[in-house]
């Protein structure tokens, strides 16, 4: 039978489980544990294993410690990961907005790093908005040496809505915003944003388990029923069709989501292979290309 299917790189993909000629840059990952929850990707060894079968050449992460507790002890774990595989990983710097210490010696403590290619922002973790003043020094120094910068982003926040992404990129055009999860439940005004806004990227953790979205009458505004099917259909089309494949960055939330996953939402999108290589490495590599990670 005639596989439905044309992608070259779908067919890779399924022959050995990752692509030579379609690596992945992984731009949105954590690292460590997470209160309540198992995960069996967690102890190194196991995390490396997965990004390796799926062809992962690059991970930029965030220790989750950093986000949710001691941001100080989490960056300082993401450090000891960066050193121990700097060829496979590369940090983000967590900030804490209300962390006055913390952002009083942000500048210092991030020059004394290695291998970190920006900051990680979860303004709704920190319950401060994303365009609020507190945030301002990060910015400014992100802005200043041209790092990127991954915000989590969420539709109808009152922390980091699309929005509020494209307030802060209008002050700061020099910085690379990934908006995580791509605003979820308002992607249409994230792919907006993207569109406008040449420094913002749609960074794709969740949208692969959104519904259909052709299917819903009012957009991803749609409320979604639990017990409804899950499904990938149109998201990333509709996001190639309106920002263009050159501002879509491949990422998984890992440990949280399977980067084999996420790449087979990506090699079944209608979208071209070119598209697809777009997605899956160029546009991050571009990115880090203009980047110069700390101390290395």
């Amino acid at each position: 039978m005639k596989p439905s299917n044309p992608s070259l790189l779908a067919a890779d993909f399924l022959a050995k489980g990752y692509s030579d000629d379609c690596p992945l840059i992984e731009t949105h990952a954590h690292y460590g544990p997470y209160q309540g929850a198992y995960l069996p990707v967690e102890p190194h060894e196991n995390r490396v294993h997965a990004f390796q079968r799926a062809g992962v050449t690059k991970a930029l992460f965030s220790a989750q410690s950093a986000i949710l507790g001691d941001v100080d002890a989490g960056n300082a774990m993401t450090q000891k990961v960066v050193d121990r595989e700097p060829e496979l990983f590369a940090g983000y710097w967590v900030v804490n907005p209300r962390n006055a210490e913390h952002m009083a010696r942000l500048a210092g403590d991030y020059e004394n790093t290695h291998g970190f290619v920006g900051f990680k922002l979860g303004p709704a973790y920190h319950t401060y908005p994303l365009d609020g003043p507190a945030y301002a020094p990060a910015l400014e120094y992100a802005d200043a040496h041209k790092l990127i910068v991954l915000v989590h982003t969420w539709g109808g926040s009152a922390f980091d809505s699309p929005q509020q992404v494209a307030t802060v990129a209008g002050r700061y055009p020099q910085v690379a915003f990934l908006m995580g999860h791509s605003g979820f439940g308002d992607f249409e005004t994230a792919v907006a944003v993207a569109r406008h806004h040449e420094h913002a990227y749609l960074e794709l953790t969740c949208v692969y388990a959104a519904h259909d979205f052709a299917m819903l009458p009012a957009g991803s505004s749609t409320p979604i029923q639990l017990a409804s099917s899950l499904h990938v259909n149109g998201i990333i089309e509709y996001m190639v069709e309106h920002a263009t494949s050159k501002k879509i960055v491949f990422g998984t939330d890992m440990p949280w989501y399977s980067p084999h996953f996420a790449a087979g939402a990506i090699m079944y999108a209608r979208i071209d292979d070119e598209a697809r290589k777009d997605i899956c490495h160029r546009n991050a590599r571009r990115l880090l290309d203009r980047v110069t990670p700390t101390d290395t």
